[in-house]
């Protein structure tokens, strides 16, 4: 029985650890885009807050989707 569960649980930590390595990249992306934004606001460049809110909102979207693919418990 334990021979099974070994293979599952390295698969599991393996989708979690790159599940994981995508949210920090994506969280890493919106910190860039919250930056430009700041940054073109206090420059007083309005044109480039839509953009920047539009594709922060769809990349938040991305990264609650990652962490609802992240498996809770193992699957007997």
């Amino acid at each position: 029985m334990t021979g099974s569960s070994r293979p599952r649980y390295a698969q599991r930590s393996l989708v979690v650890g790159v599940l994981l390595a995508f949210i920090l990249i994506f969280w890493s992306i919106q910190l860039f885009i919250l930056m430009l934004a700041l940054d073109a606001y206090l420059g007083k460049e309005y044109g480039l807050l839509w953009p920047a809110a539009i594709s922060s909102a769809l990349l938040a979207a991305l990264t609650l989707w990652l962490v609802r693919l992240i498996p809770r418990e193992p699957r007997e």
